[in-house]
């Protein structure tokens, strides 16, 4: 059978997994069956392939099939799924069938199916009669012949092991029968002996609805789950134990199943096609000082199963009220002509309620369904519009300047790192994709702390801080005029250093131009920014320095999606470039003639990861994101573990990071670009990019990462729909009780647990969620999650040190620790701790791309808890 197949998962949920079960004993498959071209044992096709007729969509896939005239489109968010079907041009239709020049649709399930069967009789799958119980009969005929019978609309029917209840509706009518090896005595299953039950449809009748289109060439199929637990009575019992154990309910409870079937019908005949998403960023006219907002835009490109033109209604949540009045903003459509998307719960938050005013919340009823990523409800509307706060400037400072006590063993740690130097590999562009780039990012940290303490000592006030007072200031300033700090010629030569390890990779023709040893390659496949990889040879057998003494097109990187990361491969790539662009940020800061002249040449990691632009040929928009969920992927071509789970992200904070990055670069370049007005508005256009990004993934991370709040079960329904966008005061956990652990380690598109690709240890789950250390910290660690996760992230480090030989302290996962005992307030306690861990581990690839500079900055400016600053 060609087709697609319908599955609703149920969630099992561990204290360290949770993730999305698909049995296929509960699917239905909607498609047509299709044979060979008669040749003796040939199978027949059912191969699919991307429509390169439909526009290409960040929120879903066209797909059509190669041997028979059959097309879908799997959007996210779908309430129905949809099939369209074409004329017959390979003479596809079913022996047997009433003469029709239409593709046959067929829907196959691997239950009995007791509805429909005692309304119409079945057939039996070799088309024979079969002895029965006079006393218990079964739904078949007699000769063992199926009886025909005419649909106008829709067909509902019941499945006995699923207890699943499925409502298909027709664009036009159809004559249908069914063939089923339910009988009481005698079983006679067909050639597929999973099969159970088979709805054909053997004719297309004529519509008296289509107005003479070319979609009139098609018979539009849509299937929705009506209930997942019909009877209660299912033999698959998870799906009904899964609604028991929630606070509210859903559309599958008594009190809202009929309701859903009557928007359900309303909605049957509007699709969504080949949806796209806009983002319109602040206007450049604007106030700099205003808070800047980028709005969203989902147009799901809703098409009418006749053909019609497409609607543009803006979205609404859908209630009680809307489900009986109707959308206020179109009065004029007809009863059967609304279009309906499922929205997750941070989607309801922004979207516009249209209703009345005099509305209450309370008498909001969402029709919702409960799915891995929270209580998702029905929204109406062809047009959805998010307005997405960038929330304050973004800053290479924190809110607050190093606390004056911190001020000597600052000075001491950023005198001594001033002296780091980058080893001949880095100069050379002779290292992998990753840990290089932290370190890059690491030295750009020392740089630009210096230039602050510098600023504080000179008492040029040239920096400001939003939230310390004048006094505050005054004293992290005053000991600052107490240290010696690195010269301005100490800070030059770094910045050197830096510069130079910023450009080799950008330079082109790799070591035979002057290039990095490992080079950068343009990939003209998939559009992107990809490195060669580094075949790596000691001039001495493990000793001494050596070379990459591989060069294009001997690519190891591009061959092998083990190495760098899988950067050949487009995984991690936010990761990798976000550290670099960073760097460059620092750099174009204090040295905007270099900026100007690469600007073109860092815009190709901005491009690759993040490119805002549908006009740029080579790059494809917004690489990582995830529009509808919000977050990115890590995940590129393929994972190195070939995952069944989907795409994956381990770090957050690291993703977080990039964008923060892009950010800061952007603000650098509108410096450097300052009376450029061309350039100066690409480069606003970037940093604009940078905030919106760092909002959405901040917001990400406290949705599926950062594990706490109260339960979703304790949410009324009337707070997930209001007239204001202050839903609920506390934060409210996306994921069920028994999941006990404060993060997520690992997520995957139908997947996340508690842990990570690279080790067992839970300290590395915690602390993967909390580099690097910068100060997009503050907005990302909300004060309530970082209370909670400190004392499990302690534990969890002392049993990795002892159980482990000292796995937390030897890797660096505990200077990430002083870090988050700091984001609780105790910068006393977590001073003592940087100062107290062994200097080596700074310089390890550990670190987590921190120094002990960055360190005690990070320590000293966070907001210290009230009962310290009343001990002083």
């Amino acid at each position: 059978m060609a087709g697609i197949e319908l599955f609703l998962p149920v969630m099992k949920t561990g204290s360290t997994n949770m993730q999305m079960v698909f049995d296929k004993n509960n699917g239905v498959s909607l498609g047509a069956l299709v044979s060979g071209d008669g040749k003796k044992g040939e199978k027949a096709s059912t191969s699919y392939e991307v429509d390169s007729s439909e526009t290409i969509s960040p929120l879903g896939v066209s797909l059509k099939w190669n041997h028979v005239n059959m097309k879908t489109h799997v959007v996210r968010g779908m309430p129905y799924g949809t099939v369209r079907f074409g004329k017959d041009n390979n003479g596809m239709k079913k022996s047997g069938s009433a003469s029709s020049s239409f593709v046959l649709p067929t829907i196959l399930a691997e239950n009995n199916a007791s509805s429909i069967i005692n309304s119409i009789l079945c057939g039996t799958f070799n088309g024979e009669p079969v002895d029965q119980d006079p006393s218990h009969a079964a739904p078949i005929t007699s000769t063992g012949k199926p009886h025909e019978y005419t649909v106008q609309r829709e067909i509902i029917f019941h499945l006995d092991q699923s207890d699943f209840t499925w409502v298909v509706f027709f664009s036009k009518p159809v004559k249908v029968q069914c063939v089923s090896d339910v009988v009481p005595v005698v079983s006679v299953p067909g050639a597929n002996t999973e099969v159970q039950f088979r709805l054909d449809v053997t004719e297309v009748l004529s519509g008296a609805e289509n107005d003479g289109s070319e979609e009139e060439e098609e018979l539009v199929v849509r299937m929705a789950l009506l209930n997942e637990c019909t009877t209660g009575n299912s033999i698959i019992k998870e799906h009904c134990d899964h609604l028991a154990s929630l606070g509210y309910d859903t559309v599958s409870s008594k009190e809202k199943t009929e309701e859903y079937l009557s928007v359900l019908r309303r909605g049957k005949n509007m699709y969504a096609k080949s949806p796209l998403v806009g983002t319109e960023f602040p206007k450049d006219n604007e106030n700099e000082h205003d808070e800047r907002v980028t709005t969203v835009v989902f147009d799901w490109d809703a098409t009418s199963v006749y053909g019609t033109t497409n609607r543009r209604d803006t979205g609404v949540a859908l209630s009680a009220a809307t489900s009986s009045t109707g959308n206020k903003l179109n009065t004029d459509a007809g009863e059967e002509d609304t279009f309906f998307m499922f929205a997750l719960p941070h989607h309801l938050k922004t979207l516009t309620d249209t209703n009345d005013a005099t509305t209450s919340a309370d008498s909001f009823s969402p029709l919702c369904i409960h799915t891995f990523h929270g209580r998702t409800c029905l929204v109406k509307g062809s047009v959805w519009s998010f307005p997405v706060s960038h929330g304050k400037p973004q800053s290479f400072l924190a809110d607050r300047p190093p606390v004056a006590k911190a001020m000597p063993a600052l000075a001491e740690a950023v005198n001594e790192d001033i002296k780091f130097e980058l080893s001949p590999n880095v100069l050379r562009g002779a290292a992998d994709t990753y840990f290089l780039a932290k370190i890059l990012a690491k030295v750009g940290r020392i740089i630009e702390i210096t230039k602050e303490l510098q600023n504080l000592q000179s008492g040029n006030g040239i920096y400001t801080y939003p939230d310390a007072d004048k006094s505050s200031i005054e004293e992290s300033a005053a000991a600052a005029a107490e240290v010696t700090l690195p010269s301005d010629s100490d800070v030059e030569s770094m910045i050197d250093d830096l510069q130079a390890a910023v450009e080799i990779w950008l330079k082109p023709g790799g070591k035979e131009n002057g290039g990095g040893e490992a080079e950068y390659l343009y990939d003209e496949t998939w559009g992107g920014f990809v490195n060669c990889g580094c075949n790596y040879t000691f001039q001495e057998e493990h000793a001494g320095e050596g070379t990459c003494s591989n060069s294009f097109p001997d690519c190891p990187a591009i061959d092998d999606v083990n190495i760098d990361f899988g950067n050949g491969w487009y995984n991690d790539h936010h990761f990798h470039y976000g550290y670099k662009i960073y760097a460059a940020a620092i750099v174009a800061k204090h040295r905007p003639a270099w900026g100007r002249e690469y600007y073109e040449r860092v815009l190709l990691y901005i491009r690759d990861i993040a490119n805002p632009s549908s006009l740029d040929e080579y790059f494809p928009m917004f690489r990582q994101k995830d529009w509808y969920l919000g977050n990115s992927w890590a995940a590129g071509l393929m994972s190195m573990e070939l995952s069944p789970h989907g795409r994956e992200q381990e770090s957050s904070s690291e993703a977080i990071a990039a964008f923060e990055g892009i950010a800061l670069y952007g603000s650098a370049m509108m410096s450097a670009f300052a009376g450029d007005e061309e350039n100066l508005e690409r480069a606003r256009l970037v940093r604009n990019l940078g905030e919106f990004l760092t909002s959405m993934e901040v917001d990400a991370a406290n949705r599926f990462y950062h594990v706490w709040g109260i339960n979703d079960n304790d949410v009324k329904s009337s707070a997930l729909l209001s007239s204001s966008h202050a839903i609920v005061e506390q934060h409210v956990n996306t994921y069920p009780s028994t999941y006990t652990k404060p993060v997520v380690g690992m997520m995957h598109e139908t997947m996340a647990s508690f842990q990570t690709w690279f080790s067992n240890q839970d300290v590395v789950s915690y602390g993967i969620q909390l580099m690097p250390l910068t100060a997009v910290a503050e907005r990302r660690d909300d004060p309530e999650w970082t209370n909670l996760l400190y004392p499990i992230y302690e534990e969890s480090c002392q049993y990795a040190d002892e159980s482990s030989d000292g796995f937390c302290s030897q890797n660096g996962w505990s200077i990430i620790q002083s870090g988050l005992l700091a984001e609780t307030g105790e910068i006393d306690k977590a001073l003592n701790m940087a100062s107290k861990i062994d200097k080596k581990i700074y310089f390890s690839d550990g670190a987590c791309g921190n120094s002990l500079t960055n360190t005690l900055w990070f320590i000293s400016t966070r907001k210290e808890a009230p009962s310290n600053r009343e001990q002083e």
